[in-house]
């Protein structure tokens, strides 16, 4: 199996960015394209929304109860 690690994703954006100037786009203006900062502000805000609604509830108590076994485990090692 074929796993594809930091530094392979790093050089394949890095050969990325460089085909993508030699054809002549510039990354910058893309961004900052009125349509590409209304798609971009479109997907934060389903992100957003997402989170709010369906993530944040359970990670939250799956966070604390890692927490709390964490303050126990450290509290143990000091008494």
């Amino acid at each position: 199996m074929y796993k594809k690690g930091l530094i392979g994703t790093i050089i394949v954006i890095i050969i990325a960015l460089v085909v993508l100037g030699y054809f002549g786009f510039n990354i910058k203006d893309i961004f900052n394209s009125p349509t590409v900062q209304a798609n971009l502000n479109s997907a934060w805000n389903f992100v957003v929304m997402v989170w709010n609604n369906y993530l944040s509830g359970p990670v939250l108590y799956v966070w604390n109860i890692l927490w709390n076994l964490f303050k126990t485990g450290m509290n143990s090692l000091h008494s």
